[in-house]
C-alpha cells in the first residue's frame, strides 16, 4: 500500500512516517502549507515555513520523498474567514473542527491522493476499527492526547482513506520511540492550538475585522462597566473582565445587536440542561437513536456528561442532560461518546 503521511514538522507525524516505514509500506512525506506565516506574526522563517523545513529533515532521515501542498487560498477562504465570521457574530468557534473535513481530510486528503497515495496517515492520537464496512472511532490508548473530539464532521468516505498509526501509543511512547531512532524532531515542543495565529488571536481579529468597545452590563440591564470588545470574550470567562465588583463575575452572555457583554455574579446562571445543535454529523451516516450510556463533551477540554434526552429532526438536534452543565458556548462542537466511541456532534446554536 502507498501511503502518503500528513508530516506537519511536529514529533507525532515523523514517528508515524518512521513506524509505517518499518512496517513495509511504500511511504513518502506531505507538508500542508495552509497559512502566511508573516500574516499570522511570525518572523521570516518561522511557523509553518520552519516546520516545512523540519518535514523536510524527517523525510531525508527515512530516505523518502517530501512534498509540499499550498492551500493558503482555501485555508483563508474556508477556515480564517469562518473564524472571523463567528467572532463577528458573538459565537466562539473551533477552527480545527472546520479545518479537519474541508481542508486536512478534504483538499489536502485529495491532493495526497493525486500524488499517488491510497491512503494519508496522521499523527493523530485517535483509534479506529472497521466493522461491515463501516469505520467506527475511539478514544485512544493516551486519553490525555485524545484527539476524537476536532473530528466529528468527517465522513465515512474520508474516515475510509485515512490512518491514524499512534492509535496504541503515549505521548511518553512517542517521544522515547523518536529518540531512538534518531527522529531530528524527537525533542521538539507541541504545536499551539490555533495554527494560523502566533500570539493572541485578538492581533488576528483586529486586521480583519472592526472591534468595537461597549458596556459590560448585568442580566438586569444595570451598566457596571465596559469592554475591549465583543470578540475579546465568551461564555462563563471569568479572568480579564476588569470590571470591580463585589463577588466575581462571569460572562453569562454576548449581547451583539447591543453590544453588550452580560455578566452575573452567580456562577449558577451559567448551567444548562438543554441545547440545541446545527451541522449535526453522525459517524456511522445514519442517526443515532440509541442513547443509552450516551455522553456529550460541550468543549474540547471539558469532561464527558451524562445524555437525558437526544432528539433529532431535519436540520438541527435538541439535547437534554441528566445534569445542568456550566458554560455552553454558542460556536463550540458538541461531541457524543458512548462506552468509549466517538459517535457524533454538532455545532451548538
Amino acid at each position: 500500500m502507498k501511503i502518503a503521511v500528513a508530516m506537519s514538522g511536529g514529533v507525532d507525524s515523523s514517528l508515524a512516517a518512521a513506524l509505517l516505514q518499518k512496517q513495509g509500506h511504500d511511504i513518502f512525506g506531505v507538508t500542508m502549507r495552509q497559512y502566511d506565516p508573516q500574516l499570522a506574526g511570525y518572523a521570516e522563517g518561522e511557523g509553518i515555513d520552519a516546520d516545512i523545513l523540519d518535514a523536510k529533515a524527517v523525510c531525508e532521515k527515512l530516505k523518502i520523498e517530501h512534498y509540499v501542498v499550498d492551500l493558503i487560498t482555501d485555508f483563508r477562504e474556508i477556515v480564517e474567514k469562518n473564524f472571523i465570521e463567528e467572532y463577528s457574530n458573538g459565537r466562539t468557534p473551533n477552527p480545527c473542527v472546520l479545518c479537519n473535513p474541508t481542508i486536512k481530510f478534504g483538499k489536502f486528503l485529495e491532493a495526497a491522493i493525486d500524488l499517488g497515495a491510497d491512503k494519508l496517515a496522521t499523527g493523530h492520537y485517535i483509534k479506529t476499527k472497521t466493522i461491515d464496512d463501516v469505520v467506527h472511532i475511539y478514544v485512544p490508548e493516551d486519553e490525555a492526547k485524545d484527539q476524537t473530539y476536532m473530528i466529528w464532521k468527517l465522513s465515512q468516505t474520508q474516515l475510509k482513506r485515512v490512518i491514524f498509526p499512534l492509535a496504541a501509543y503515549t505521548k511518553q511512547e512517542v517521544r522515547e520511540l523518536s529518540a531512538k531512532m534518531d527522529l531530528p524532531v524527537h525533542s521538539k515542543k507541541d504545536s499551539q492550538e490555533i495554527c494560523f495565529i502566533k500570539d493572541h488571536y485578538q492581533d488576528f481579529l483586529e486586521k480583519y475585522m472592526q472591534i468595537k468597545p461597549g458596556k459590560i452590563v448585568l442580566a438586569n440591564g444595570q451598566e457596571i462597566g465596559e469592554h475591549r470588545g465583543l470578540p475579546l470574550y465568551t461564555i462563563g470567562q471569568r479572568k480579564g473582565l476588569g470590571t470591580p465588583w463585589h463577588k466575581p463575575l462571569f460572562v453569562l452572555r454576548l449581547d451583539v445587536k447591543k453590544n453588550r457583554v452580560i455578566v452575573t455574579d452567580n456562577p449558577d446562571d451559567l448551567l444548562r440542561k438543554t441545547f440545541d445543535l446545527a451541522e449535526v454529523n453522525w459517524i456511522s451516516g445514519k442517526p443515532l437513536e440509541d442513547i443509552e450510556n450516551l455522553k456529550v463533551k460541550v468543549r474540547y477540554n471539558s469532561s464527558a456528561v451524562d445524555v437525558e434526552k437526544l432528539e433529532n429532526y431535519d436540520h438541527y438536534s435538541k439535547v437534554e442532560l441528566k445534569n445542568p452543565t456550566r458554560a455552553i458556548t454558542p460556536g463550540q462542537s458538541a461531541v457524543f461518546y458512548k462506552n468509549g466511541e466517538l459517535i457524533g456532534g454538532g455545532k451548538i446554536k
